[in-house]
C-alpha cells in the first residue's frame, strides 16, 4: 500500500463509518446492550447457583440419612460420631419451619444444637455478650441482619412463631443479630433456635418424633483427610436401622447443583442462544453498511488501498461497535444486578450478585469474539468484489 495510508487514517475512516448512521449506530449498540444484559445475568446466576458450593468447607462433613435428606437420624448417633477417629467436633440440627404471621412471607429457620453450633459455624458474626446471651437462654434465638430488617425485630424483642415442622405456637426472644462472612453458606436471612428447647417439646406433643435429628455436621481435625472420616461414619452405622450418608459440605452442595442440572444447562444453552443473537444482529448491521459504501470502497481501491486496509476497516466497525454494545450493556448490569436481586427474593432471602471482574471480562470477552466473526462474512464479500463491479453497484 501506499505510505499515506496509515493506522492513524484508517482509524478515521473507522470512526467516520461508524457515526454515519446515527440512528442505525444507536439501534445496533442498544440491542447489542440488551444482549449483553441478558448474557450478564444468565453468567451471575450460575455464579450465584455455584457460589454455594465454592465458599463450602472441605473439612466440614454433612451426615444425613443414606434413603433420603427428609427421613430423621436417632440422636444416639452423636455418641458414636464423637469416637470416629479424625472427628473434631460433632453438631446436629434439624429443620424448624418456623411461620411469622403470614405463611407467604417465610424464612429459613433451624433448631441446632447451641453448644457446637459456633465452633461449627465460624462465619456466624455475633457480639460476644450477644453470643453468651443465646446460649444461656434456652427459649432465646439469633437471626441473621437481613430478617432483622425484614420484620423490624430488635434484641431482646419477644416473637411468636409458628411451628411447622415442629407443631405448635413458639415464644422465642432475639438474643442476637448476626452477620455471615459467607452468606452463601450460612444466609443472612435465616432464624437459628435451641434444638433442646424443640425437642423438649415434642417429646410431651409427638414423642414418637423426638430424640431425632435432620442432620449431623462433624468437623474433621485439621491434617485428616475429610473423605476417610466420611467413609468411617458411613461404615460405623452400614446395617444398621438408618444408614448414613457422609460427604463433604462442598460436595453436599454440589449435589444439590447436579440436581437442577437440566436447568443449568439451560441456561448455558441459553446464553449460547443470545451470544448467537448478538452475532446476527451485528452482521446484519456490517452487511448493510458495507452494501451502501461499496461504490466508495471501489473508489478508495482504486487510490491505492489494499485488501487489507478494506478488512481492517470493516473489522475496525465491528469490533467498536461491539464494545460500544458490551460497555453499554456492562453500565446497565450493575443496577439490573440490584433489581435483579430483588425481584428474584425468595422467601424474604434477598441473594446477592456481585459483578465481578472475571464476569466482565467473560461479557467484554464474548462481544470482541462476536465483532471478530461479524467481519468476517463481509470483509471476505468485500475483498472479492472488483473494483469494476463496486463502481457499477448502484444500491
Amino acid at each position: 500500500g501506499r505510505p499515506g495510508i496509515s493506522a492513524m487514517t484508517l482509524g478515521r475512516l473507522v470512526l467516520r463509518n461508524t457515526l454515519r448512521r446515527p440512528v442505525r449506530l444507536g439501534l445496533t449498540v442498544g440491542g447489542l446492550a440488551m444482549v449483553v444484559l441478558a448474557f450478564g445475568l444468565i453468567r451471575l446466576t450460575l455464579d450465584q447457583w455455584q457460589a454455594g458450593s465454592r465458599a463450602a468447607l472441605k473439612n466440614r462433613l454433612i451426615t444425613v440419612h443414606a434413603m433420603s435428606d427428609e427421613l430423621r437420624l436417632p440422636l444416639a448417633y452423636k455418641d458414636r460420631l464423637t469416637v470416629i477417629p479424625g472427628a473434631r467436633t460433632v453438631h446436629f440440627g434439624s429443620v424448624f419451619g418456623g411461620v411469622y404471621q403470614d405463611p407467604k412471607q417465610s424464612f429459613g429457620s433451624f433448631a441446632e444444637q447451641a453448644s457446637t453450633f459456633f465452633e461449627t459455624y465460624p462465619e456466624v458474626v455475633l457480639s460476644d455478650a450477644e453470643r453468651l446471651a443465646f446460649l444461656q437462654d434456652r427459649r432465646g434465638c439469633i437471626i441473621g441482619h437481613r430478617l432483622a430488617a425484614r420484620f423490624g425485630w430488635k434484641v431482646g424483642e419477644a416473637i411468636t412463631l409458628k411451628g411447622t415442622v415442629y407443631p405448635g405456637d413458639w415464644e422465642l426472644v432475639v438474643r442476637g443479630i448476626f452477620r455471615s462472612t459467607s452468606p452463601n453458606v450460612m444466609g443472612e436471612g435465616e432464624l437459628y433456635l435451641h434444638w433442646a428447647y424443640a425437642n423438649e417439646r415434642l417429646k410431651t406433643t409427638e414423642p414418637d418424633r423426638a430424640d431425632q435429628v435432620g442432620w449431623y455436621v462433624v468437623r474433621a481435625a485439621d491434617g485428616v483427610n475429610g473423605q476417610t472420616v466420611a467413609w468411617a461414619i458411613d461404615a460405623s452405622f452400614a446395617n444398621s436401622a438408618a444408614e448414613t450418608r457422609t460427604e463433604s459440605e462442598q460436595a453436599y452442595f454440589a449435589g444439590w447443583v447436579a440436581r437442577s442440572g437440566a436447568l443449568l444447562r439451560g441456561l448455558e444453552w441459553m446464553s449460547g442462544v443470545i451470544n448467537g443473537i448478538a452475532l446476527l444482529v451485528l452482521v446484519n448491521a456490517l452487511a448493510m453498511a458495507v452494501r451502501e459504501r461499496t461504490r466508495e470502497y471501489a473508489v478508495i481501491k482504486t487510490l491505492g488501498f489494499q485488501p487489507r486496509h478494506l478488512v481492517s476497516l470493516v473489522l475496525g466497525e465491528s469490533l467498536l461497535l461491539a464494545l460500544l454494545g458490551g460497555g453499554l450493556g456492562l453500565i446497565l448490569l450493575f443496577p439490573a444486578a440490584q433489581l435483579y436481586a430483588v425481584m428474584t427474593q425468595d422467601r424474604g432471602y434477598v441473594a446477592s450478585y456481585p459483578i465481578t471482574t472475571e464476569t466482565m471480562g467473560a461479557c467484554l470477552a464474548v462481544m470482541l469474539l462476536v465483532g471478530l466473526l461479524a467481519a468476517v462474512w463481509p470483509a471476505v464479500r468485500l475483498i472479492r468484489m472488483t473494483t469494476l463491479e463496486g463502481l457499477r453497484h448502484a444500491g
